[in-house]
């Protein structure tokens, strides 16, 4: 289906430019030929007039123009002013040509492009696929040249639309004076022309985020940095573990607490220090060091400094930095394009979309080559340590991890929500420790088809990783969910470093600071919304005056079509052999008012009802039994098109109202129960007497969405909105 939207936007939108310019460029040629023809008319006319002018008694002589009788000065002077609008017409039918030229070339040039960089990517796929230095090769050379075929297309999608407003604009121009009305349409058509070109100027303030959407952007890692110093058994054993396998060092060692071991190229922006790493870092989690024994924590240093091993250290140092910088890089792009006009929107869009497809046509080949790397970087971990070494870290870890994150959630919501019955801990990596030593160690069979988190490659299955270091399972469980012994395991992670009990402090300072402070800006933000919308907020549908209008409209029918079916009765003379046909006429204009009526009175008696009453909490409709909270609404749409029809989506989980009577004369919402839509449809939505635009509206709705949900957030944190 992605494919099917990109071929329409990139190739048959500029595609259909094209074709209106060739629709363009036959009119033009017509104007062109015709016009050359009437100038030829008008000279040879002219010629004829000047000579009839020169004999004598002209000015009594009469000439017929076009069917019209007029004199022969009065005729000259007629081709005179033809003439020169034909000087005028000329000149504009060659620009216009010129235009009608430019929207065939551009929007041929747009799909060229659209189809060069669509054939280009599938290519690109499939060689990728071949080996990884295909795969490195081709990445990196349609990653740099993608940007400027993405640039090119807008800019000729752009001009092309341009140019056939322009062309429609000149085409306005004809002999003759020109109309008021006709000038104004003109100059709006060109103004519209001029106001896209300035829009698209614009866009060059998009245009660097495309240039740079295939670059690589820095990865937000949470942790702190350590020296030689800082952990000086902890560099030297990294450095003999990098020395065994003939593996470049890392340059930065980084602990962190939740995520796993993993090794990066990619520059790492360093919280909440915000520090700026590049070259190689090695990410340790600060807690294994002490949850796995030394064989195990050799075996998992060792698989990831094997990435920077023998033929795997360009991949990783060169692709892989890339490709994970392309992925973030989507996700800036897309935060852009919610913050920008529908026109920048629009013409990001499809950027966007060829990125993903971009990525898309490279995963199988990059899943493939990761799977290829983790399976030979297991084999190089195993030959430090041995397989079952590797073969129990990876089970360990995996029983170990759901509960660390779950320790680490709640020593976080004790840090942002704090109370006297809970104290924020001053040492995260003792505590976490402590806890998980008193909770058995467990692995489902669903453990073994999942893969141990990392940031970036997509690593094969557990099982998978089993059988290739040929371990069984059973050997690796019971290995490797063995207990915790909580002082064995602090003094194992103490030991890498010059002043454990300081650096323990600053981790855990670190650490829950970053997240506190987040919480403070969200907090923040929530109470600013919160504060949107305190008052009640009555909406009504306000349509008096049609309701009135209407009203006396159809009186009249219906007293015209009554005054039809007594006319017979009360002249019989007059209406002849028309009687049926004057008695049908009558009778169809009753029934049809009788209807109609109905209407005007209903828009008259619920003009000034209230429809629905927001207040800070609820949505309060007429025929609901109960209010609608405001956190139970999910979303809501607005469509225009034969009235107004406000749609509130709710919650997955929130109950459904319940319904009391309709009345017609009411305002009463619809429910949709199978779709979870509330529906309510009037003719216009008014506040206090003033009708809302669908923009006030839609901001209305929003403002009290926004503030009803952030005081519900509020108030589970035990706050007061």
């Amino acid at each position: 289906m992605r494919t099917l939207k990109l071929i329409a936007v990139l190739i048959l939108l500029p595609l259909c430019l094209g074709l209106f310019g060739v629709w363009e460029l036959q009119r033009s040629s017509e104007n062109i030929k015709e016009f050359a023809d009437f100038n030829a008319e008008l000279g040879e006319m002219h010629v004829e007039l000047e000579a009839m002018a020169a004999k004598p008694g002209s000015s009594s002589a009469m000439v017929d123009i076009n069917g019209k009788r007029m004199s022969v000065a009065m005729a000259l002077s007629r081709i005179t002013d033809a003439e020169h609008d034909l000087t005028i017409l000329q000149p504009v039918s060659a620009v216009m040509s010129n235009l009608a030229k430019g929207a065939i070339a551009l929007g041929l040039l747009a799909s060229l492009v659209g189809v060069l960089g669509l054939l280009g990517l599938r290519w690109a796929g499939a060689r990728a696929s071949h080996s990884r230095e295909r795969l490195l090769h081709t990445f990196n050379r349609v990653s740099r040249l993608l940007p400027y075929l993405l640039v090119m297309h807008i800019v000729a999608m752009g001009a092309a639309v341009a140019a056939i407003l322009g062309f429609e604009g000149l085409g306005l121009w004809h002999m003759g004076k020109m109309a008021a009305g006709e000038f104004k349409l003109m100059l709006i058509v060109l103004m519209l022309m001029l106001g896209f070109l300035y829009s698209i100027w614009q866009m060059g303030k998009q245009l660097p985020v495309m240039l740079r959407m295939f670059q690589s952007t820095p990865m937000n890692v949470l942790g702190q940095v350590v020296t030689p110093q800082q952990a000086p058994a902890l560099w030297a054993y990294v450095r003999q573990l990098a020395e065994q396998l003939g593996a470049l060092a890392p340059e930065h060692i980084v602990l962190g607490m939740t995520e796993g071991f993993y090794v990066t190229s990619s520059d790492v922006n360093l919280l909440p220090s915000d520090t700026a790493l590049k070259g190689r870092t090695l990410h340790v989690p600060m807690l294994y060091l002490g949850l796995l024994d030394s064989a195990e924590t050799g075996a998992v240093i060792g698989h990831e400094l094997a990435h920077f091993a023998g033929a795997d250290t360009e991949y990783s140092l060169r692709f892989v930095p890339i490709y994970e910088g392309i992925g973030r890089s989507l996700g800036v792009i897309a935060e852009t394009m919610l913050q920008s006009d529908v026109l920048q929107r629009t013409t990001l869009w499809p950027a966007f979309m060829l990125g993903e497809y971009f990525m898309e046509r490279f995963d199988h080949a990059v899943n493939h080559w990761s799977r290829v790397r983790e399976l030979a970087a297991d084999a190089a971990g195993a030959k430090l340590t041995g397989n079952i070494a590797i073969a129990s870290a990876l089970v360990r870890i995996s029983a170990i991890d759901p509960l660390l994150q779950q320790g680490v959630s709640t020593h976080v919501a004790r840090a942002t929500n704090p109370s006297a019955e809970h104290v924020r801990t001053g040492d995260l990596p003792g505590s976490l420790v402590q806890e998980l030593a008193a909770q058995p160690l467990t692995l489902p069979e669903e453990e073994m088809a999942a893969s141990l988190p990392h940031p970036s490659d997509t690593h094969p299955s557990n099982l998978v990783r089993l059988e290739s270091l040929q371990v069984t399972v059973e050997e690796a469980v019971s290995r490797g969910t063995r207990p915790i012994n909580a002082a064995q395991a602090c003094a194992a992670m103490d030991h890498y470093f010059a002043d454990p009990q300081a650096l323990r402090a600053r981790i855990t300072e670190d650490f829950l600071g970053h997240y506190v402070e987040q919480d403070a800006a969200v907090v923040q933000e929530l109470r600013s919304h919160a504060g949107n919308a305190t008052e009640e907020v009555r909406l009504h549908e306000g349509a008096r005056l049609r309701g009135w209008i209407t009203l006396v409209f159809f009186s009249l029918i219906l007293l015209l079509g009554l005054g039809l079916l007594v006319l017979p009765w009360l002249l019989p003379q007059a209406s002849g052999s028309n009687k049926s046909m004057i008695l049908a006429a009558g009778g169809v204009l009753v029934v049809l008012m009788a209807f109609l009526l109905p209407l005007s009175l209903r828009m008259l008696t619920r003009a000034n009802k209230t429809a629905l009453l927001l207040t800070p909490e609820h949505f309060v409709f007429a025929n609901f039994k109960a209010p609608l909270p405001i956190r139970h609404v999910a979303d809501f749409g607005l469509q225009v098109g034969q009235g107004v029809h406000l749609n509130l989506l709710l919650e997955d989980d929130a109950p459904m109202p319940e319904l009391a009577s309709r009345s017609f004369f009411s305002p009463d919402a619809k429910l949709n129960r199978k779709k979870r839509w509330v529906q309510l449809h009037l003719l216009q939505i008014c506040r206090d007497d003033k009708k809302l635009k669908d923009q006030e509206l839609a901001d209305l709705i929003g403002t009290y969405l926004n503030a009803g949900t952030a005081r519900h957030l509020l108030q589970q944190r035990f706050e007061q909105a």
